[in-house]
């Protein structure tokens, strides 16, 4: 009995480091963006973020499928 806890903790302990691992390495996944928290909000990064420009002025809301935040944090149509 002993022995089948500690082969299905083991299990549980794999897959859950295996989706941290996966989100620690690739954090966009398969998204033009990703959401950064940011105190009570949320902003929605590109992958190709200019980093020399703030959080802030990126948007708070997601944009939509017809729509791309360019690396300066401009919403325009694709």
């Amino acid at each position: 009995m002993r022995r089948r806890l500690r082969t299905i903790l083991l299990i549980a302990s794999l897959i859950f480091f295996a989706f941290v691992f996966r989100r620690v390495l690739n954090p966009f996944g398969s998204g033009d963006y990703v959401e950064v928290s940011h105190g009570n909000h949320v902003h929605y990064v590109p992958k190709d973020w200019n980093q020399s420009v703030s959080i802030s002025n990126f948007p708070t809301r997601q944009p939509s499928s017809d729509e791309r935040i360019l690396p300066d944090g401009r919403v325009v149509p694709r």
